[in-house]
């Protein structure tokens, strides 16, 4: 390996940022409490021998003390470019086959919660040093501006029109929503078209909670007069025959959520779902875009309400995924109270376009870090 530049230094921060008030769940459906906001998300910092430095984000849910081990690796470590294949063999425990189980692989497995931020580092540190962005290194933009939709979890009938009509405010043209058995999606939907008019979107994701098929095909039914509703994942993955029995019944737009390769082939194979939500990581995203614009399908890139490093990085992937034409998630400066990052976030009829400057363009807020900051770790 030709060795450009070396890791000095990683610092590391483990934030709880809170939802808005009201920006979640509505106060009678809040139950059992919704409290995924308060999971922790740590963010890095490389500073390197060629004087750059680079951020990653982690994915929510893993503490500090968890990455100690695999940060205690980093400083010393020699990149010379995007690519993980510069990260220690223990990196690695195995081979994602891809979509077809043959050689060579596409992906690796890896057991280190870091992977993810690491990409994200990696990618931005190569951006700066060659002087151009990640979406760059990616393959190129192939659209100046990403699409999104405004975003709520489960909120009543009443609390939605409230709901839209801010979003409507924003330029916004479509909503994500939440949902679970035994909400009164009708109303819900009624509600929506009412406050945003019959041309606004709708996304329904009930998280494979519609376990009932009866009430959901009764559900179907009722939401097809109205343009611009799909559902996503009203029935668990592994159930392709409800899917299959639901796009027979009603005209209503079923989407698969891809959290990985494996769930894309299950789709492919089955042909259950209209369009795709892909999530992962970067290369994984990007592969999963070029299967499906060979396919002749289109996919969103989801989010898991994400700091800014992190949505930022997922926004540079989409813009450069021909396939990743539909609305995506990109929502944590609506959700949030902070994305922790410097952008302003310019929203512009319900799209968004990539910062600007070289790597994933962006910076730490370092005050507002400071501010959400539950733990702090250096390694030399």
């Amino acid at each position: 390996m030709s060795v450009i530049a070396h890791i000095l230094e990683a610092q590391a921060w483990e934030v709880v940022v809170p939802a808005r008030p009201g920006a979640v769940n509505s106060e009678s459906l809040n139950d059992p409490p919704s409290d995924w906001d308060r999971m922790p998300i740590c963010l890095i910092e490389l500073r390197f021998d060629d004087g750059l430095v680079a951020l990653g984000e982690v994915g929510r849910g893993t503490a500090l003390k968890e990455l100690d081990p695999w940060l205690r690796q980093l400083p010393g470590l020699a990149v010379n470019g995007p690519s993980l294949g510069c990260l220690p063999p223990a990196w690695r425990a195995g081979f994602k086959w891809g979509l077809l189980e043959s050689h060579p692989p596409a992906l690796w497995q890896s057991p280190s919660p870091l992977i993810g931020a690491m990409e994200m580092a990696l990618l931005d540190w190569a951006g700066k040093r060659l002087g151009c962005r990640a979406v760059d290194l990616l393959g190129g933009q192939v659209r100046d501006r990403v699409p999104v939709d405004y975003w709520c979890a489960r909120q009543t009938p009443d609390d939605l029109i409230r709901v839209v009509a801010r979003a409507r405010e924003l330029g916004f043209d479509g909503l994500k929503m939440k949902s679970k058995h035994g909400d009164p999606t009708l109303e819900q939907v009624q509600a929506i078209k009412q406050a945003g008019g019959r041309d606004f979107g709708i996304t329904i994701d009930p998280m494979f909670q519609w376990l009932s098929p009866h009430d959901a095909l009764v559900t179907l039914k009722q939401i097809e007069p109205f343009e611009r509703v799909r559902i996503e994942d009203p029935f668990p993955q592994d159930r392709p025959e409800y899917w299959q029995r639901a796009r027979q019944v009603a005209a209503v737009p079923l989407i698969l959520h891809a959290r990985g390769l494996d769930a894309l082939r299950r789709g492919l194979q089955d042909r259950f779902t209209d369009e795709y939500n892909c999530t992962g990581g970067i290369q994984e995203f990007m592969t999963m875009a070029h299967a499906l614009e060979v396919m002749g399908y289109s996919c969103w890139h989801g989010s898991a309400i994400e700091m800014g490093v992190a949505q930022v990085a997922h926004l540079h992937a989409a813009a450069a995924a021909r396939a990743c034409a539909l609305h995506s998630d990109f929502v944590s400066p609506l959700v949030r109270e902070h994305t922790l990052i410097t952008w302003d976030w310019p929203f512009e009829g319900g799209a968004l376009p990539l910062p600007e400057g070289d790597g994933l363009g962006v910076q730490l807020d370092r005050d507002a870090v400071a501010r959400y900051a539950q733990a702090e770790a250096q390694y030399q």
